[in-house]
């Protein structure tokens, strides 16, 4: 099957968006052509097999690859699940979503654990799909099995993680995950708050110095994720190596915020004040921050609502139209930002728009609005931060490998077609 997108703007880190043709030829991309190229020059010409999708007007995003997202399957698909999580990544613009350990039930520890989340994910994923594997003590026994097993790398946290069979690490335990991480070159990923020190931006600091000082010594990859502090993004540029993600709430809400919000934007660590939001800015826009994250965290309604909150926010269906609302970042760095995860867990094929990679493809018209209402929801719970709020920039297609997943006239397609990328 061809498919080809035509006579959309199309953007590619760091060059201008400009209007080209880009043809998918087996799910991989084969050209990036000047405008009506492709077809002009008979492509798909003999036999049926051809799909032309027109792109005027739109722009053209790689489709971006979220390395930070909690669809709690199996175990939990009552908080989520591959179904509905897909669906709202889908609808994001979201192609590659790379699910994190400690929510399924068992948390993903074991090779086992990993088999099992593959075969929820095989039934139900409209994306495609990574894993990363947990690094708790019980899991040390386990972590060439989890390589093997095909895991991007090993998560762990600083702090409780709300879940008692998910536990903080302790030094041996975070020193023997890097020791293996700088053997097999896969990172380890931290929730980097310290629980003596709260939810503060020292806590967060705090936990980098320590984790950092581990990873130089162990000469392990150490990425820190879903950083809201900006004094901890330059704790973390001390460290060689260090790769640090953020998260759209970070940049587009503050405390202020969270007061009139409530509870849907109660999340760790917390969003914080104005003063921080613009310093986390400034690192963004110095290229001091190496990729974006949804931190996509949802649960049912009650655990919300109960005196100690979950705290998790949804994001993975809106972060692309918050990042387009804001403008202050011009589209190739959004496609840089939205993509970069793609390099730092090394998945094949994905983050680029250029011959040989997958042709996995957002396709956006940047002047659309639309208001975040439960209705244009597809998280499980259809709820949100930004529920009310008017957003510049609508999805309007997602393609995975050159397969429609998500168009705003029907919806997510039905379930199943992702696939489950293994790192070897």
């Amino acid at each position: 099957m061809i498919v080809v997108v035509r006579g959309g703007t199309v953007v590619r880190p760091g060059s201008a968006p400009a209007p080209a043709d880009v043809v998918i030829d087996d799910g991989v991309i084969a050209a990036v052509t000047a405008p009506g190229a492709a077809i002009d020059s008979g492509v798909g010409a003999v036999g049926p097999d051809l799909e032309v999708i027109d792109a005027g007007g739109l722009v053209v995003l790689p489709g971006g690859v979220d390395p930070h997202v909690h669809f709690d399957e199996p175990g939990r698909a009552d908080w989520e699940g591959f179904d509905s999580g897909t669906a709202a990544a889908a609808a994001g613009g979201v192609t590659t979503v790379v699910d994190m350990p400690i929510d399924s039930d068992p948390p993903t520890i074991t090779a086992a654990l990993v088999e099992a989340k593959v075969a929820a994910a095989e039934r139900s994923a409209r994306v495609d799909v990574a894993i990363w594997g947990g690094l708790v003590p019980a899991a040390l026994p386990h972590l060439h099995d989890l390589l093997v097993a095909g895991v991007v790398g090993f998560k762990a946290f600083a702090c409780p993680s709300g879940w008692d069979d998910f536990p903080a690490v302790d030094e041996p335990t975070l020193r023997r995950g890097l020791e293996v991480s700088a053997r097999c070159g896969r990172p380890v990923a931290l929730h980097a708050e310290l629980a003596d020190l709260g939810h503060t931006p020292e806590s967060e600091v705090a936990a980098v110095a320590w984790a950092g000082r581990l990873a130089a010594e162990t000469g392990g990859r150490l990425h820190i994720v879903h950083v809201s502090a900006a004094d901890a993004v330059d704790e973390a540029r001390r460290w060689p190596g260090v790769t640090v993600e953020t998260c759209p709430h970070y940049l587009g809400l503050t405390v202020e915020d969270v007061e009139t919000i409530g509870r849907e934007a109660w999340c760790a660590p917390p969003i914080r004040d104005a003063r921080n939001r613009q310093r986390l800015w400034d690192r963004v826009l110095a290229g001091s921050v190496d990729c974006l994250a949804s931190d996509h965290s949802p649960c049912p309604t009650a655990a919300k609502q109960r005196p100690d909150p979950w705290l998790g926010i949804t994001g993975v269906e809106t972060g692309l139209s918050v990042l387009l609302d804001d403008g202050r970042l011009p589209l190739d760095e959004v496609a840089r930002l939205t993509t970069a995860a793609a390099e730092i867990l090394r998945l094949p094929g994905k983050g680029r728009i250029e011959p040989g990679f997958d042709g996995d493809l957002a396709l956006v018209d940047p002047e659309a609005t639309w208001t975040v209402e439960p209705s244009a929801l597809h998280n499980r719970h259809q709820r949100s931060p930004w529920t009310g709020r008017t957003l510049r920039g609508r999805v309007v297609r997602t393609l995975v490998r050159g397969r429609t997943v998500f168009d705003l006239d029907h919806g997510p397609r039905s379930p199943g077609g992702g696939r489950v990328l293994r790192i070897h």
